[in-house]
């Protein structure tokens, strides 16, 4: 007699846990990645200031410019009223 019942063989025992970190080395790690980020955004703070007033380079204008014809490209969709099928014409003509 055959029966759709399998038997799964023993799960493998839990891996052992990592270590946990000591509260120091996790105190060291945040601290270096709040210090890494500082830096960050200290550099781009410093590089906005710095760019601040000053006349826009000839690459960005070319890009500013090239931006604002594609936005004055695009045509918005005419708003018409919708178109009245006429049934009758279309099946005149898939019998032509």
């Amino acid at each position: 007699m055959r029966t759709n019942v399998y038997y799964l063989t023993p799960a493998a025992p839990a891996a052992e846990r990592a270590p946990r970190l000591s509260a120091g080395l996790r105190l060291r790690l945040r601290l270096l990645a709040f210090w890494c980020r500082l830096r960050v955004t200290a550099g781009e703070i410093a590089d906005t200031l710095r760019r601040f007033g000053r006349a826009g380079t000839d690459a960005d204008r070319a890009f500013l410019d090239q931006r604002a014809d594609l936005v004055l490209a695009v045509v918005p969709p005419a708003c018409r009223p919708a178109r009245i099928i006429d049934f009758a014409a279309a099946r005149l003509r898939l019998r032509r």
